[in-house]
């Protein structure tokens, strides 16, 4: 049993809506992000890989992208642009350097901070004689999984923001990650009953909530059949594919409207899913006032992203069209959703 505290409201979950706690749910994979103790040798540019590349391909092996905190969306990671040009020459224990000279003439110049106990970067680490002057002090025993599908978010942040990463992305120390490939939980954590949750859950840091590991593991996830599960997991995938289509596209000139109604698909679709998550959470209050939504996303029976032939912004603006419809009764329980008490207090409505 847990207590799902919702600011002074304390609602007893049962057996049918909450199971596990996150940690329990993940099997234990939060793990942080990697400390270098000391960034001027690790981090480089872009400019600085594609010089160490030119000399030796073979550094490429080795030098990966890094995201940090600010890097970091909700649904996404901010790529491909100049926010995000910063990469991470990843020489974990137990590497043979000398595979990589032209990575080790690079690191040469920062030998001695790297190795001087005396050093103002140095980190507990950094100091002790098991590490290699040029490796990264950590254990990073999960190192494997930078390179899987996975959920990251920044240790602190005004919003949710718990992107699913499918780049390979390597967190750095301002950020966490759930090693799991889990649409559906990503629904879960971006969620707004969620968010409220943490809320009443976390510190917080100059305004900013603080993600600890121990809040996020004791996050009770909701109970779902398969077909709910899929029906989440297809509306998350559009989220995916949308964000990305709608990153580079300028909302001006000819496109202005078209971007309009697409940034306005892509905010109905995440009202869908939240509202979804919240019934799973409280299906007895919102069913008590004739609130449904699963019922009838399943109806739908929704392809996914990967399913969808041809055009796929064509095939997602016609689902939309079809759900937005006034008369739906997705867009219905919207519209009035926050009649329900306990919502308006989950999203702080007067």
């Amino acid at each position: 049993m847990f207590g799902f505290i919702v600011e002074d409201i304390v609602l007893e979950a049962n057996m049918e809506t909450m199971v596990v706690p996150l940690a329990e749910y993940v099997n234990g994979k939060v793990y942080s992000g990697i400390k270098t103790g000391f960034n001027k040798a690790f981090v480089i540019s872009g400019i600085k890989r594609a010089e160490l590349v030119a000399k030796d391909p073979k550094s490429a092996e080795i030098i990966k992208p890094l995201v940090i905190g600010k890097d970091i969306q909700k649904w996404h990671i901010r790529h491909n642009d100049r926010w995000l040009d910063r990469w991470l020459i990843f020489t974990r224990r137990g590497i043979d350097i000398n595979q990589y000279p032209v990575i080790k003439e690079h690191l040469e110049q920062w030998r001695e901070d790297l190795t001087s106990k005396q050093s103002s970067s140095s980190v507990k680490g950094r100091k002790s004689k098991r590490y290699q002057w040029y490796e990264i002090p950590n254990e990073l025993s999960y190192y494997q999984a930078f390179e899987l599908p996975k959920i990251i978010y920044p240790n602190t942040a005004k919003k949710s923001c718990f992107a699913f990463d499918t780049h390979n992305y390597y967190p750095g120390n301002t950020v966490s990650f759930i090693a799991k490939n889990d649409l559906f939980l990503v629904a879960i954590l971006n969620s707004s009953i969620v968010w409220d949750y943490f809320k009443n859950t976390s510190s917080f840091l100059k305004e900013a909530l603080r993600f600890s590991s121990n809040v996020v593991e004791k996050l009770p996830i909701p109970t779902a059949t398969e077909a709910q599960r899929k029906a989440i997991e297809t509306l998350v995938g559009y989220i995916l594919y949308l964000s990305e289509q709608l990153k580079d596209i300028p909302s001006h000139g000819e496109k202005l409207m078209e971007v309009a109604d697409d940034k306005l698909m892509l905010s109905y679709f995440e009202q869908i899913i939240d509202a979804v998550v919240l019934e799973l959470y409280l299906p007895n209050e919102l069913h008590a006032h004739d609130k449904e939504f699963m019922r009838h996303l399943l109806h739908e029976d929704l392809q996914t992203i990967a399913k969808i032939q041809g055009d796929k912004m064509q095939a997602l603006r016609k689902i939309f069209r079809r759900l937005f419809d006034k008369e739906h009764p997705i867009r219905v329980s919207i519209f009035f959703l926050d009649s329900v008490p306990v919502v308006r207090t989950i999203l702080g409505v007067a």
